[in-house]
């Protein structure tokens, strides 16, 4: 005999369906959510007081990469952005200014970089990363009030580029928008898309048993 649709059985099959689909899509966001996570760098409290931070966005593949200075932030255009950009050892970083909050500089934590002091839009400062670190960077008359960076060169794994508000284009910086020029953020997708289908190509072998157990308790009661 074959179970009706509608019957107590059938429901409360539905309803377990239901509860290990759920359930394996939630173990499957928190494998991507933690792999992400486990990429992010320690930046050891740098970043704490620096409002426009909010995460290591991904630019590697590219040659060059344009950070803006003097962006939306920190209570006013006191903000580098992106904060912070992760880029392969031998690319070139670019600073750009707005023209905007007054006077900036990019100094190095470590003093392996310096820039003069500028307020006119459009003058540029560079530096090429060669060796693999993390390299921390200020504007010495606001890095009280935030105005911080990074460049963290070698690894992989960050934030998309494409969803920096500005565009990756060098665009208006309205609202407190990040803006950078460098690409389209295609490594940091690529891997998070490789992530998801192997945790579910583990979990579906796992799914499906349970779904036969299932279907099979189902012919049990039937009979």
């Amino acid at each position: 005999m074959s179970s009706h649709i509608g019957t107590p059985s059938d429901r409360r099959t539905f309803l377990r369906r239901s509860a290990i689909a759920v359930g394996t899509s939630t173990a499957v966001a928190s494998v991507a959510n933690r792999t992400s996570a486990q990429s992010e760098p320690n930046y050891d409290g740098w970043f704490d007081n620096t409002s426009n931070f909010d995460g290591t966005y991904d630019f590697t593949g590219r040659d060059e990469v344009t950070v803006r200075v003097g962006a939306e932030g920190n209570g006013g255009a006191l903000a580098f952005s992106p904060a912070a950009i992760r880029v392969d050892p031998g690319t070139t970083v670019v600073w750009e200014w707005t023209g905007d909050g007054g006077s900036h500089n990019v100094v190095a934590d470590d003093g392996s970089f310096e820039s003069e002091l500028v307020s006119e839009a459009g003058q540029t400062f560079e530096h090429t990363f060669e060796s693999e670190g993390t390299y921390k960077y200020f504007c010495s008359p606001h890095e009280t009030l935030g105005m911080k960076g990074a460049v963290v060169a070698g690894g992989s794994g960050g934030l998309d580029p494409s969803e920096l508000g500005g565009g990756s284009d060098g665009g208006s910086d309205s609202g407190g928008d990040h803006a950078a020029e460098g690409g389209d953020g295609l490594p940091s997708l690529e891997a998070a898309t490789i992530v998801t289908a192997i945790v579910m190509g583990l979990l579906s072998p796992v799914l499906f048993g349970v779904l036969l157990l299932l279907r099979g308790d189902d012919r049990d009661r039937a009979e």
